[in-house]
């Protein structure tokens, strides 16, 4: 009679793993097969794009690259690909690149030209464009370069030029652009700039002018007139404080405006004569035509206005109960580009006893714009 010894189902899973419960470590055998199943997912191919440079001038590109076996065995042929802007997302295929055979660690260098469309920014090369291969890292089967400035046929500046007056300054000259809003219509390249020669500051008259318009690439020209003009009126010179004594007789005494003022100054012109530039508009004197005087009781036509109005005589003679006599001259000075102004000066004559003149007001006058009743020659020397 045979006992047959049998093993439970629970006795048996102790002993498979332990009081513990756990599964027993796994074989050498076992982890060398997990390794080739990993080693087979991998091709050892990869290729994978270096060097890559480009440059535009306008819409030509020039563009270097390479395509290199990045493995140690070898790789068939394979097709490249040059894209400008990001394939797949509205990038254009400029070209493609023959890949012959390469060995391993192999570098296949290129060098192309191309137009690309107006406004390109990136440049990318695609190595094994067409997916020949399954290759262990598709990610470096990319490289891009993006421009700064974008890839474009550069548009000439625009030069615009108008003719332009000035006033003279105090040194008589004057500064003034003729740019009449010269422009870059693309802004490209950079930078923009408008030089004008000369650059002034210009004389009095007409100076021709030009002006230079760049785009950092290309230039334009335009010419133009900076005319300065002398706008500014002369300063009348001060007053000379002339004092002339009374005579006996009560006699004429000429005054010129040269001995009654100083020179006129012009920004443009300097001192001016006034015997040349200048002339009366009216004389005036704070006593009456017929006042009695110390000297000569009555004497008439006290002042006398020379034709060019360059110079008038007066008596040398103050009334003889008054507080001197003061003759105002108003004078009219112009300079050559004939801007003027008006200009006094006075001439005095004592009183009695030397005592200075005051002046007490227009009395009598002769000339241009008298005040009202200043022309009356006197009582007395109307009825002579």
């Amino acid at each position: 009679m045979t006992r047959n010894h049998g093993v439970s189902t629970l006795t048996a899973l102790f002993l498979l793993t332990g009081c513990e419960g756990t599964l027993p470590e796994q074989s050498p055998a076992n982890i060398d097969m997990e390794v080739q199943r990993q080693e087979a997912k991998e091709t050892g191919l990869d290729l994978s794009v270096v060097d890559l440079s480009a440059s535009c001038a306008a819409t030509a590109l020039t563009l270097s690259a390479a395509i290199k076996n990045e493995r140690p065995t070898g790789i068939g042929n394979s097709t490249a690909a040059v894209y400008a802007g990001t394939p797949g997302a509205g990038g254009v295929r400029l070209g493609t690149i023959s890949v012959p055979w390469l060995v391993g660690g192999e570098t296949f260098p290129f060098s192309l030209s191309y137009t690309v469309p107006e406004g390109t920014t990136k440049v990318v090369v695609v190595a094994d464009e067409d997916g020949t291969y399954p290759e262990d890292d598709e990610d470096n089967n990319f490289a891009s370069i993006d421009f700064e400035i974008p890839c474009a046929t550069n548009q000439q500046p625009v030069a615009n030029c108008q003719n332009v007056t000035v006033p003279a300054d105090a040194a008589c000259q004057g500064s003034a652009s003729i740019d009449n809003g010269s422009f870059d219509p693309d802004g490209f390249p950079g930078p923009f700039s408008v030089e004008q020669s000369p650059a002034g500051p210009y004389g009095l008259g007409t100076t021709s002018a030009q002006l230079l318009v760049s785009d950092g690439a290309a230039t334009r020209t335009c010419s133009a007139n900076v005319t300065v003009v002398d706008v500014s009126a002369p300063t009348p010179g001060a007053n000379r404080g002339l004092v002339i004594q009374p005579v006996l007789g009560s006699d004429y005494v000429l005054v010129s405006l040269d001995d009654c003022a100083m020179p006129a100054v012009d920004n443009c012109g300097g001192e001016l004569d006034l015997g040349a530039s200048a002339s009366i508009i009216r004389v005036t004197s704070d006593e009456s035509n017929d006042a009695l005087s110390l000297l000569r009781l009555l004497a008439c036509d006290d002042i006398k206005l020379s034709p060019d109005r360059k110079s008038a005589m007066v008596r040398a003679e103050a009334a003889l109960l008054g507080n001197g006599r003061v003759y105002n001259f108003t004078y009219s000075v112009k300079d050559a580009s004939g801007n003027s102004a008006i200009g006094t000066c006075n001439v005095k004559v004592p009183a009695l006893l030397a005592n200075p003149a005051i002046d007490s007001g227009v009395v009598y006058c002769q000339g241009d714009n008298c005040p009202s009743g200043s022309r009356s020659p006197g009582l007395l020397c109307s009825l002579l």
